[in-house]
């Protein structure tokens, strides 16, 4: 047993360190077996969960778990730090430092004399800034080698697709890409009826990509406009299955009519 009492601060820097310091308890040899265990790579899992849970929060304009979600996100960032400290790799002193450095380094027309006079000119400073001071320079034989292979690749997508369109290689307006998405679709649908797997799945993942163009022409990301959407058919169908129960209606093959009405009436409702 740890004997800990827990005040709330009312700095910062006392937040900060209250927070690092309950984290190296957790992981001491008197804390909590599970924490103890934790590795990098499995509290990067938790952080992306955290983050999803915040857009959730977000979402529904709830500020009370805006607050909570940051904070869990906060934590696991702040685990993960922790867990590299104790391996010697580095300390949160380090990272902060890294990244402030970095931030006044790339904002030159905030804190020196670079002019950026808009969002276009400031990402073209930043990305110079990274290839000509930084060093981060694409592979001479691989155009796309900047971006992380660890992407999920809905991501992954969307980042090769911005690289492509810095370069000039993009459709002029928006419809451009949506013909491209019919074409795709129009080609899968050639492969459905020739039944050759490895072709349908060509075919598909070329699908996938052209709808993901589509999200990065809208300036939207696909994986956030995916997670609204499962939370949107998560929470319909919840509702058609309370409703089919309350109905006496299965939810069988038999009775899909009925769960159709059903189906119909809640999104009718959430339109009103």
């Amino acid at each position: 047993m740890i004997t800990y009492e827990h005040k709330d601060a009312t700095t910062l820097e006392e937040a900060v360190k209250n927070l690092y310091h309950i984290l190296g308890l957790l992981r001491s040899p008197e804390g909590c077996p599970w924490d103890r265990e934790q590795e990098p790579q499995d509290v990067a899992g938790a952080l992306i969960d955290e983050i999803y849970e915040y857009i959730d929060a977000l979402d529904k304009k709830d500020l009370d778990s805006c607050a909570e979600e940051i904070g869990d996100v906060l934590l696991n960032a702040f685990m993960i730090s922790r867990i590299h400290e104790e391996k010697g790799e580095f300390n949160p002193i380090d990272t902060i430092n890294r990244v402030c450095a970095k931030l006044v380094r790339r904002h030159p027309h905030v804190f020196s004399h670079a002019e950026a006079n808009d969002s276009a000119q400031v990402l073209d400073l930043w990305n110079k800034i990274k290839e000509d001071v930084e060093g981060k320079k694409a592979l001479t034989n691989d155009f796309f080698s900047r971006i992380p292979a660890s992407l999920p690749k809905l991501e992954e997508a969307y980042e090769m697709q911005k690289k492509m369109s810095k370069v000039g290689f993009d459709w002029p307006n928006i419809d451009g890409v949506l013909a491209k998405v019919s074409e795709e679709l129009q080609e899968l649908r050639e492969a459905i009826e020739e039944q050759d797997p490895g072709h349908m799945e060509e075919e598909l993942g070329d699908v996938l990509f052209a709808i993901v163009n589509v999200a990065r022409y809208l300036h939207l990301s696909p994986s956030i406009a995916l997670h609204k959407s499962n939370r949107k058919v998560r929470q319909r169908f919840n509702t058609l299955a309370q409703r089919s129960a309350q109905r006496n209606i299965p939810l069988t093959w038999e009775q899909v009519d009925d769960l159709n009405i059903i189906w119909d009436e809640i999104k009718q409702e959430e339109k009103i």
